[in-house]
């Protein structure tokens, strides 16, 4: 059986998500959520009242069958006073959700693939899409003209920061290389750039 315990071990080993999560909850007005790809991590719930969780991975199936566990879990650890509402699909991000299209103010793109192009949908014109650039979904997204890049979030002497200014200086290739989404698509891969960032931010227009 896949538990809590697990979430905190999992958590403990993939960075501060909570403070992730929490400069998002202080800057913007977010009260909706999806988070395709998200494995066991049930973090946002902790600061945003809808949230959605697709995942069809073996693991996150068992976890989300501890239904009572991980709601009496958030609602322990919430910081807003709103009632919480949780929905899992146990599917590929890459289906349709129509039940949920234009319906978020975030969605999430945290080492999951190409979010940015399957999950569009679901989010609300003005939503953000957070994404770092591990497997090239930022550098997909920044291609993408539904989306217009917003900000950046680095990482800092144990603390984030958010960053609006200087953004021209971001997505310029180190190496002499036309950056398209064939060439993202095949290599599955961040590209390296001259100036980079921990997490970026995009408003879909």
């Amino acid at each position: 059986m896949i538990s809590i315990k697990d979430y905190e071990e999992y958590i403990a080993k993939s960075g501060d998500r909570y403070n992730l999560f929490k400069i998002l909850k202080d800057n913007f007005s977010i009260k909706n959520v999806t988070y395709p790809g998200s494995y066991i991590d049930i973090t946002p719930s902790f600061f945003f009242p809808i949230a959605n969780y697709i995942d069809n991975d073996k693991n996150a199936k068992k976890f989300f069958k501890n239904e009572n566990a991980i709601l009496d879990y958030i609602e322990k650890n919430k910081t807003y006073t709103e009632d919480m509402k949780l929905k899992y699909y146990p599917e590929d991000y890459r289906n349709n959700f129509d039940e949920i299209i234009n319906s978020s103010d975030l969605l999430i793109s945290l080492y999951a693939g190409f979010i940015s192009k399957y999950c569009k949908d679901i989010l609300k014109k003005n939503g953000l899409l957070l994404a770092n650039n591990s497997h090239g979904d930022a550098s997909m997204a920044q291609l993408d003209n539904d989306f217009e890049f917003y900000a950046v979030i680095n990482y800092r002497n144990n603390k984030y920061y958010l960053d609006k200014e200087n953004l021209e200086g971001y997505f310029i290739p180190k190496k002499k290389l036309v950056v398209t989404k064939e060439l993202l698509e095949k290599t599955n891969k961040g590209v390296g750039y001259v100036k980079s960032a921990n997490f970026y931010l995009f408003k879909k227009k």
